[in-house]
């Protein structure tokens, strides 16, 4: 109960954090609730072509990097299976990036998150820390083929 509770504190400072600061602000101090591995398997320098086994189960390191309102991929692809750790690289503002099927949420420029890839289909992702007025047009989707 008591991590719960410490968990929605947090979220509600970012979330304050995030409101004051807008897109157009940086910030080098960031406390973060990032859930996943903090270890980075690589880079690919704005694109999804990691490595990938045909049948998934592979391992797919993907760089999302974020800027003003947008992500620079709309739209990320992965195999059923694959072992998929993201970096979010903010290029222009303050942003978080995350993936609520997946239970991802990334909050920390240069952070990371990793988890398989086990449910099929299409998976919303968007900014979740408040970023200014084109905060709601930074989404994108996740497709596990």
């Amino acid at each position: 109960m008591k991590i719960n509770k410490l968990l929605m504190i947090a979220a509600l400072a970012v979330t304050v954090m995030g409101t004051t600061a807008g897109c157009g602000s940086s910030s080098k101090n960031n406390n973060n609730a990032n859930t996943g591995a903090t270890n980075n398997a690589g880079t690919n320098a704005g694109t999804n072509a990691g490595n990938n086994a045909a049948s998934g189960g592979g391992a797919k390191a993907i760089t999302v990097k974020a800027k003003n309102f947008e992500f620079d991929q709309p739209e990320i692809r992965v195999k059923q299976g694959d072992k998929v750790t993201i970096t979010l690289n903010n290029t222009e503002g303050f942003h978080g990036f995350a993936i609520p099927d997946y239970n991802v949420d990334i909050k920390e420029n240069n952070g990371t998150a990793t988890f398989t890839a086990d449910k099929a289909g299409e998976h919303e992702f968007h900014c979740s820390v408040v970023c200014g007025a084109g905060h709601s047009k930074m989404v994108g989707k996740l497709i596990v083929e």
